[in-house]
């Protein structure tokens, strides 16, 4: 039985412009992410790991190219589609820490499970 392919790029690219230089972080990108597989992005500092999966799960728009996910492309999909997107099928522990300060760590968590419509 073929694998199924859930994440997939086409010509994923992402530029940055910096000091008036363009920086090309991601060039030409075509991979293919299996469902069941166990995958890894390996690079040094500065090498585009977080750029990759910010594009990836539509939280940065690509400079050019396509992002499947499941067969949809969600680089077409508006704001509101991407976080529909966002809340049903990723999730982040990110690098810095990003909480609503008037709430408290237990509710910033109990947020997301009630956003996704969760009661545990």
């Amino acid at each position: 039985m073929p694998k199924k392919s859930i994440i997939r790029t086409e010509k994923l690219c992402k530029s940055f412009s910096s000091g008036g230089v363009m920086q090309h972080v991601i060039k030409n990108l075509d991979t293919e992410i299996y469902e069941g597989d166990f995958t890894v992005i390996m690079g040094s500092s500065g090498a585009g790991k977080s750029t990759l999966l910010y594009a990836l799960s539509g939280m940065d728009k690509a400079s050019l190219g396509k992002v499947y996910f499941s067969e949809k492309n969600i680089t077409s999909f508006n704001s509101d589609q991407l976080a529909i997107f966002r809340r049903r099928h990723c999730g982040f522990v990110f690098q810095q820490v990003y909480l609503m300060d008037s709430m408290s760590v237990l509710d910033n968590v109990l947020t997301a499970g009630l956003l996704t419509g969760q009661n545990k």
